[in-house]
Parts: C-alpha cells; structure tokens; sequence
C-alpha cells in the first residue's frame, strides 16, 4: 500500500511539473535541394506542404543559399510536397507526417530541358494510391448503386475483399474502421461498413494504426492494428441521412429496421435498430463471446461462428439497438463512444460425426443434438480525450460488457468401432444459465518535453471478470442429474512507464518498465441426485477451488532510426513472470512457477519506391495458461467426452516473423501484396486424450463408459504454424470492371498425445479467391466470384486416418436499375463440399431473388419483393481437425420463404459553412 501510494504521489507530482513546463511544441520538416546534375544546393526553390484533409492548415517555404530548408508548424495528417523551381521538373509526393521531427534528407531536382506552355489536362480519378505506409482508394473512381452501403463500395477496390469472415485488406484482416479518423462501433468492421453510405464517402484508406505511445513519440513500439479509415466528403459532413425498412413474408417470417446518422462536422450521432426472425445479425462476435452455455471436455467444430451478418447456424431472432456518437468537447477534450444491445433466440438442429485416431485405429462418434439458446448483451465502449496544454494529453479508454446466456441442448451420441459395433452411447439434456460482466479502462498520460523526441508517458490498466455458470446434466442413460456451480473471479492491473530521447536527427532511444498482475479465482461445486435419492449430494471428486495469482516483471530498451518513409528498431526485453496456483479444495496443495525469458524483437519497414514498400517484424511473446486450463477437477457434462485441467501447465513461449511487400501501380490501377507469417512455440499447450478401456465406475462413484475419451492439456514443443497470402488487383477498362485474386496457402504442424503415443497432425492447405465486379454505372452492379478451399490432413501414428476435404463456391450477384424506378436483384450461390466423411459430400444452391420499384421523391421509396432460397436447398456444415481428431459438422438452417419490404431512403445534407 505504502508503494502505491508513493508511485500515485510521484505521479501526481510529475504531472504538476511537466504541466508548469509546458511550452509549443510545432512538428518540423527539414531538408535539402540539390540539382542532380552537378549536386549544387537549388536556391530559392519553393517547397509547399499542402494538408491533403485541411488546405488552410498548408505550410511553404523557400530553399536557403545551400538549398536546405525548414517547415515549421506541421502536424500529423497527410501532406502533398511539392517542389517547384524555375528550369526543373517539378517535384511531388504525397505522405503521412508521423513524428515531431522528420528529415526528408537531400532531394535531387531534375534540370528541366524543354519548357513547355503551361496546359490543363483533365484525367480521371486515380483509383488507387500507395502514400507512404498507407494504400489510399479514391471512392470516385468506383461505380455503385444509389442504395449501395460502404461494404458494396470496398468490394470493388483492388486488393480488398468481404466475405463472411469478415474484410480483408492485401491480405491482412482489417481489425477496426475509423469514421474521419474516429473509432465507429467500436472494434466492428462489417457492422461499420454496412452502416455507413457509399454516396458519402470520399476516400478509403488502410494502414497500420499505431499505439497512443507511437503516435506521441513517432516512435514504433510493435503494437499496430490494421485500420481501414473511412473519409467522408466535405459536403457530407453536415446533415442527416440513413434508411429504415420492414418487411412480412411467408411463415410468419418478418424483418425491421432503421440506421440514422446525424452529422455537425465533428458533432456525429448515429442510431441503429432491428429485429427480424430471418437469421439477420449485425454485430461482433464480442457479443457472444463473454459466457459459453456449451459444456466442457468437447470443442464442438458448429458451423458458421462468425456472428457478424446473413444467413447463421438454426433459426434466429434478434433484436437490437445501438447508438454511436463522437464530438469535440471545445478545443481541448474529445469524446468518441458506442452502446450496443442484443438479444438472440435461436433453435437448431445439428448433425455430427467424429473419427478420433487412436495408436491401434480410429473410434467413430455420431451425434443428433437439438439445442435453444437465449442470449442477452449490453455493450458499452468510450475513448476521452483531454488536451491539457501542448505539452501533456491525458486519455481514458473504458469497455462495460454485460451478457446473459441461457441454452437449453438434448443429445443423442454413439461411439463405435471401426467395424461399426456399439462402443458406448449416451442420451442426455444439458441446461445452462449463464452471467458474465466486464470493466476493463486504461488511464494515459503523455508529455513531451522542450527538446524534440523527448517524452514520458504512464499507463494504468484494470480489468474486472466476474462469471456465475449453473449447469445441469440429465443423465437419461443413467437416470442421474448432475448439477454444476462455478464462479470465477479475473482481476487484472497493470502499469507501465516510457521514456523516449531523441539521438541525433532521426533515432530515438527508448526505455521502458512494466508489471502486470493477473488475480484469477474459479470455485467450482457439484451436486448429484441418482434415481431414488431424496436429496442432492455433494461431489468432492467433482468439485474444486483454486485461486490462480500470474505476474510479469519487464524492463526493455528499444532502438529505433527513422527517416522519410522507412524505420528500422530493434527492441530487447527481460520478462520474469511467477504463476502461482494455490488448490483449497478437494486438497490444500499450493504450486508455484518462476519463468524468466529474453524476448527480442526487430521490424523495419523499406521505401523500394514511391509505389513499393517492404515491412519485416519479427517479435517474441509468452502466453500464460487459463484458469480453466489449470483446474484439475473432472467436467463429465459431456458423458462420452470428459476432460480434467492440469495445475502444472507453463507458460507458451512464441516465435513470429511476419513480412509484408506491398505494390501500387497508379498509372495501371494494380494492386500487388505478398503477406507471409511463420510462427512456432515452445511448451505449446495441446491436448492429450486417454480412452475409457471399460464400463467402470471409481471410489468416488463416477461413471465411466467404454470408449469415453478423457482430454487434460499439457505443454509439447514442436508446434509450427505458416501462413502466406498474395493479392492481386487491377481495374480493367475495357470491361469497366475490378479484378481481384487471392492465393493462400498454409502449413500447420499441431502435436498432441493418444493414449500416451505422441501424434503429429500436418495439415497442409490451400485457397483461391477469383473475384470481377462491375464499374459500369450506378445502374448495373454485378459481382461474379470462385472460391476454392482444400485441406490435407498427415497423421504420424496412422497413415490410414490421412484425410482430405475441400470446398468449392461459385457465385454471381446482379444489381440493375432499368426503366422508370425499377430494379432488379439477383444472387446465386452455388457450393460443393467434398468431406473426408462421404456422409456429408453435397452440392447445393442458394438463388436470392428480388424485383422492386422505387417511388416518391427523388426516389426516396422502395417496394420490394424477394424470395430466399428459391430452390428450398440450403444447407450448412463444416470442418474441424486437431492432433486428437476430424470433425464435421451439419446444421439446421433457414430455407426458402418469401418477402414483401418496404425501404425510405432519409437524404438531407446542409451546405457547410
């Protein structure tokens, strides 16, 4: 306590210090121009930072007698220099400014040996630039329908590519999307692109987005996430616009909603409702994520997981609301914040089959399970923002999480020989109830001092996890119920301090101390009630209380030397952590371990050219275990499918090399990308699998059947994992149409035990994305793409379990406006899954279809008639391998019906002033 208070005391007093310091500190530029024939200093050349976003904010100067020069007052946005003198070819670029002190070094005019009669020539847009570290798409040059949304709009650019799983950029999965540069929803790219309009959108920019620390100092600290920034135009900025819709169809099936949006410049409120019981989900797998009503011991593979959009696993109804709003608080404070609510119901029926590799041959499980899951969430996230002087900023970022999950599944399971004799079965009901709560801030202080690159920043995490499961098995093979209560505690606090000292012009030093505390505490009960029990009893086998304690200690130093558009840093840090396990209950044992570990890091990031770039990083990282990890009680929820944590586990420790090159040809409207990441990890967690030999029941009088399999997780070496991606995109002109194509290919080496026999899975895959979608006109939108995804499977201990599987889909999608106010919507999804399983090999279709008519001013109303699955075959499954076994999986889904929707189109933009 006495420490605490004297690091917030020392804190209290340093911020009262560096406050009283506070001076301007203005960005600067600095430079040299030279002729390139005789390497003299140009004089009097006029060297203009224009603000690509701002034109007011622009700085120029003119070159001194030794052609150097200085821009002062500079900030970080995107500049275009431009360099003009007379009797030399101008000089242009264009590139983000990302530190207080940027040296351009010496820049060689060409000699300009024919002047030519000053002409305008007007071309058209470019679609597609590469500025420095960012790839930059011109939303002009692309072609959508008027009711067309921000994900229609990316779709058409080069190198970008949406899908189910989510957007990826050359690729790379973009992680957030920015409105002008500020958080939307959160961390939700496909619920942000499907909000927000194409028509308003000017520009569409991707890169790395850099920690709050890196964008202080201009100093690369490794901590990126890959960001696409939405830009909106200058006249779209002040208005309010959106759609709201409903629609009734057949069974009872129906669908409403409404996105408003409400901009003042830097004043933004948007406002998102809906509720359907069409499948329909428009938002992050955060909002499941908190509490699984799943049981332990068995990983089911279920299809389709990625809660964001379309057609899901069974048949769901939602309802949500949700508000985004931003503003700036005055010249000093900044506020961007985000609520979402949902609410799910889903029923669903799934079939699955599972071939587990044993030493001496394969174990067959099939199930049938129906399940119903209600699911409840609250979402609340803000980022605040106080400029105290221009010396010191402080921020706060808080996450409030609040889910309720309730599930209800009845389970059919049979595990047989490879002959097809009856090993074991079992037939049961599991009920869950489920409640989890999140708080999680992060408080930063900056402050740069007098001298450029010279700063100190302080950070304090906290995190809070309470989670209360009750569990209930029925037993109905047994005629038993098994009632299981756990209550888990996660208390996180962190802080952390940097320095950073400028060397020289272009280098900085940085030192940097860090501790973390994880408190984590999961107190689990069991009570039984066999056939003929009055009342319940308790079951010390099946019962455990562990309170787990994990704590870091790092003190690094990193180097980093940065000119105009490349860097290069090299980073060392001392880790010494202490995982500290204490077991109060069915025994009194404590357990702890010390890991004391060098994680080096290196990355750098090369200008090949002005359309080329090439980014090498390299970093090393541990990974603790979970607290459910290291519980070492039985879960028998699953009958056929136990499993027991081990107290023992170490911490993972991670090699990864990722590399990116990077290729923008603007004359030819290409865009290429090479992305290649290898990892591999030591006292890598896996699974080892025991199985039941026969019927027996223990001292303890647990049950177990012939066949169950027993899974505990331990720590092997040898886990490898490769991953490589090329993009390549270019608009065609003759076909007034975008091409995109995707290749990847990926090596996982995944170890595990059977049996006590080690066993190596090799899984070597492949896929191809062929996409053409149309730049004609608002009026005709199509989009024509093939993908092909296949996996191989290598197990070590019996070659006769090597399995293939792939996937094929073939699509079209058809947008056209024709006649007065008509439109015509067409999709047809056609996919061909091969399984190592021949019992799920199928083909199906899925053809959408929808004629509407568009009305009242300016077209602002839209009747709609559609029908779904017009075919009535849609179908849902999926794969899942480990070192233990294959899986695959088929679900109930949404099948044809049809729907009559009325759509309003809200359009009202003021002139800004």
């Amino acid at each position: 306590m006495k420490t605490m208070k004297a690091v917030i005391s020392g804190v209290f007093l340093l911020f009262l210090i560096s406050t009283a310091v506070a001076q301007d500190m203005p960005w600067r530029l600095t430079g040299r121009i030279i002729d390139a024939s005789d390497t003299s200093g140009v004089i009097g050349a006029t060297v203009m930072m224009i603000n690509v976003k701002d034109s007011t904010r622009s700085r120029f100067v003119a070159t001194e007698s030794d052609g150097n020069f200085t821009i002062n007052n500079l900030e970080k946005a995107f500049y275009r220099l431009q360099i003009s003198s007379v009797g030399y070819k101008p000089y242009r670029r264009i590139f983000r400014l990302t530190q207080a002190e940027t040296d351009l070094g010496v820049i060689q005019l060409e000699p300009d040996v024919k002047l030519l009669d000053e002409i305008s020539v007007e071309g058209e847009v470019v679609p597609v630039e590469q500025l420095g570290d960012t790839t930059q798409y011109n939303a002009d040059a692309f072609k959508t329908n008027p009711d067309a949304s921000a994900r229609d709009l990316v779709s058409k650019m080069p190198g970008i590519i949406v899908d189910s799983d989510g957007v990826t950029a050359n690729g790379e999965s973009i992680e957030q999307v920015l409105l002008d540069g500020k958080r939307f929803f959160g961390q939700d790219p496909l619920l942000s692109l499907n909000t927000i309009p194409a028509d308003i959108v000017d520009k569409i920019q991707v890169y790395d987005e850099e920690s709050e620390q890196s964008q202080l100092t201009g100093f690369d600290d490794g901590n990126t996430t890959k960001t696409m920034n939405v830009v909106t135009k200058a006249d779209k900025r002040n208005g309010q616009f959106g759609r709201a819709y409903a629609g009734y169809g057949t069974d009872n099936l129906y669908e409403a909603g409404a996105t408003i949006n409400s901009f003042n410049q830097d004043s933004r409120t948007t406002i998102l409702g809906m509720t359907n019981n069409i499948n329909q989900q428009n938002f992050g797998s955060e909002d499941l994520a908190e509490v699984s009503g799943g049981r332990g011991g068995f990983r089911r593979g279920g299809g389709n997981n990625n809660f964001i959009t379309g057609v899901q696993d069974g048949i769901t109804q939602t309802n949500a609301l949700g508000v985004n709003f931003t503003n700036d608080w005055g010249e000093k404070t900044t506020f961007e914040g985000s609520y979402f609510f949902n609410q799910t119901s889903n029923s669903n029926n799934q079939q699955l089959t599972r071939e587990s590799f044993l030493p001496s041959g394969s174990q067959y499980y099939q199930e049938d399970q129906q399940s119903f899951t209600d699911n409840l969430n609250h979402r609340l996230n803000m980022r605040i923002g106080y400029k105290i002087n221009d010396n010191n900023n402080l921020m706060l970022r808080s996450a409030i999480s609040y889910q309720d999950n309730q599930q209800n599944e009845s389970t059919l399971g049979q595990t047989e020989y490879t002959d097809g004799e009856l090993l074991s079965e079992t037939h049961n009901n599991f009920s869950s109830l489920n409640q989890a709560f999140s708080v999680r801030n992060d408080l930063i202080f900056q402050h740069k001092f007098t001298k450029i690159g010279r700063t100190l920043s302080l950070e304090v995490n906290s995190q809070i996890n309470p989670t209360t499961r009750e569990n209930y098995l029925e037993d109905l093979t047994l005629d038993s119920l098994t009632e299981y209560l756990t209550d888990e505690q996660q208390y996180t606090l962190g802080s952390s301090v940097v320095y950073t000292e400028p060397i020289g012009s272009t280098a900085q030093l940085a030192l940097k101390y860090q501790v973390n505390h994880s408190s984590r505490e999961s107190d689990r009960d069991t009570y039984t009630l066999q056939e003929g029990d009055e009342k319940k009893s308790f079951s010390e086998a099946l019962s455990n209380h562990l309170k787990s304690g994990y704590t870091t200690h790092a003190p690094s130093i990193r180097f980093s030397n940065r000119q105009f558009g490349n860097f290069f840093d090299v980073g060392l840090t001392y880790q010494y952590a202490t995982l500290n396990n204490l077991e109060f209950s069915p025994t009194s044992t404590q357990l702890t371990n010390r890991f004391s570990n060098i994680l080096p890091s290196v990355s750098g990031r090369f200008e090949l050219s002005d359309d080329a770039n090439l980014l090498i990083r390299y970093t090393t990282s541990t990974t603790e275990p979970t607290i459910n990890q290291l519980q070492g009680v039985l879960d028998n929820s699953n009958p056929l499918f136990l499993s027991v944590g081990n107290p023992e586990l170490d911490q993972t420790y991670t090699h990864a090399l990722n590399m990116r090159f990077q290729k923008v040809n603007a004359d030819k409207n290409t865009s290429f990308s090479n992305f290649t990441r290898v990892s591999t990890s030591s006292d890598y967690i896996t699974t080892s699998t025991s199985i039941i030999g026969a019927d027996s029941v223990s001292a303890d009088g647990i049950t177990y059947q012939a066949g169950a399999q027993v899974s505990t997780p331990l720590n092997v070496d040898g886990y490898w994992n490769a991953q490589n991606n090329t993009t390549y995109g270019v608009l065609i002109s003759p076909l007034k149409s975008s091409f995109n194509t995707s290749l990847g290919l990926g090596y996982q080496r995944l170890p595990g035990l059977l049996d006590g026999v080690q066993n190596i899975a090799n899984t070597y895959s492949a896929n191809i994305k062929l996409g053409l979608a149309s730049n004609i006109s608002e009026k005709i939108d199509y989009n024509l793409y093939y993908q092909i995804n296949g996996s191989r499977v290598l197990n070590s201990i019996q070659s006769g379990s090597n399995s293939q599987y792939y996937t094929q889909t073939l699509g079209a999608k058809l947008n056209l406006i024709f006649g007065k106010g008509f439109v015509f919507r067409n999709e047809t999804y056609f996919q061909k899954y091969t399984g190592a399983n021949s019992q799920f090999d199928t083909n199906y279709t899925l053809w959408n279809m929808g004629i509407a008519k568009k009305f009242l001013k300016d077209d602002r109303g839209e009747l709609e008639l559609s029908v779904f699955d017009l075919l009535g075959q849609n179908q849902s499954f999926s794969q899942t391998v480990s070192a233990q076994y294959l899986e695959e999986t088929q679900t109930e889904v949404l099948q044809r019906y049809f729907m009559l929707t009325f759509t309003y189109q809200l359009r009202h933009f003021k002139k800004s002033s």
